[in-house]
């Protein structure tokens, strides 16, 4: 068992944590656990006090809003404005790695520090049995972005959470490496046609099809209305550079199916996917690139993604940790 595992505020997930987990958020305390995408950092997004340690903690900006998870369309209808939209991709997406943007309702008792005093709000049900069994059991949605400090790069393992806060929080749930490796793709459904604000593991193509309509990507928008909008996000403490088809010995490497260093090189290097599966690439970039990070490396490089499918997320990611 890894020296990590043994420190007091990381737990193996089981009943007894689970309502460890909900007496903590009943009380305004913060709990981080696995989704699908990455390890959250939760707080009851009704209460302005819990929201307001999650900004704090993270060092996060308030005008970045977070995402309320709830258990069910029912409920999220709760808090927002249904729209044809909407219905479609919860339909076709729910439970899953897709966050929704609608119009909140009025007196939702949503935080409006959750929402960064916007109209709107961010709303996801999530497929992680941890979390769908929490939100239950609170009955409350939960606010939660990546656990993580602001802008650094995601957490995909309970380890990486305790790397990052310590035991500043009081109960990390464990429950191995998150699947997807990514945050949620974050789609627009306030208008006629769907708006992705975030690429991620739901693709452009994907939606296009189950909407029947010619979905777009606007991640550069002046207005904060998603997570993942700032312009630098997701950063490693060295220099990204992206694109690169070689390297010296004094950086690392982060390679992709067959582009490698060859075997003079002297450095570190991963590979995000021997077999060029970008699913597989996804999963393993942030942990890759926290695993660079650590090393004596100058920089790292990165090779070249193909921009398509879970492509569009990865290099959005990588772009905007290279600023």
């Amino acid at each position: 068992m890894s020296k990590i595992l043994i420190n007091n505020n990381i737990k193996f997930y089981s009943e007894e944590i689970l309502s460890t987990a909900v007496n903590l958020l009943s009380n305004k305390d913060l709990v981080a656990f696995p989704t699908e995408t990455v390890y959250g950092l939760g707080a009851d997004a009704t209460s302005d006090i819990a929201v307001s340690k999650v900004y704090k903690l993270k060092n996060r900006p308030f005008i970045n809003p977070l995402i309320s998870h709830v258990s069910n369309k029912d409920m999220a209808y709760k808090f927002c404005k249904e729209t044809y939209l909407s219905n479609i991709l919860s339909e076709a997406f729910w439970p899953g790695p897709l966050t929704i943007i609608m119009e909140q309702k009025n007196n939702n008792n949503i935080s409006k520090l959750a929402a960064a005093n916007l109209d709107s709000i961010a709303v996801r049900v999530p497929k992680s049995k941890i979390l769908q069994e929490i939100i239950t059991k609170l009955n409350k949605p939960i606010a939660a972005p990546s656990a993580n400090k602001s802008g650094m790069v995601s957490p995909t393992s309970a380890e990486h959470v305790f790397e990052e806060f310590g035991e500043k929080i009081k109960l990390i749930i464990d429950n191995g490496p998150t699947e997807k490796g990514i945050e949620s793709t974050v789609v627009d459904a306030r208008g006629n046609y769907p708006v992705i604000l975030r690429p991620g593991p739901i693709t452009l193509e994907m939606i296009q099809e189950a909407t029947n309509s010619q979905a777009k990507l606007n991640t550069s928008s002046e207005l904060i209305e998603s997570p993942g909008q700032l312009l630098k996000h997701y950063s490693t403490q060295k220099k990204l550079i992206l694109n690169s088809t070689n390297c010296s010995n004094d950086c690392a490497y982060l390679g992709f199916k067959n582009l490698m260093p060859d075997n003079k090189f002297g450095g570190v290097s991963l590979n995000l996917s021997k077999n060029g599966n970008l699913n597989e690439a996804a999963s393993n970039l942030f942990s890759m690139l926290r695993t660079l990070d650590k090393s004596n490396a100058k920089n790292i490089m990165v090779a070249p993604i193909p921009n398509k499918g879970i492509g569009v997320a990865i290099n959005d990611r990588l772009k905007r940790a290279a600023l």
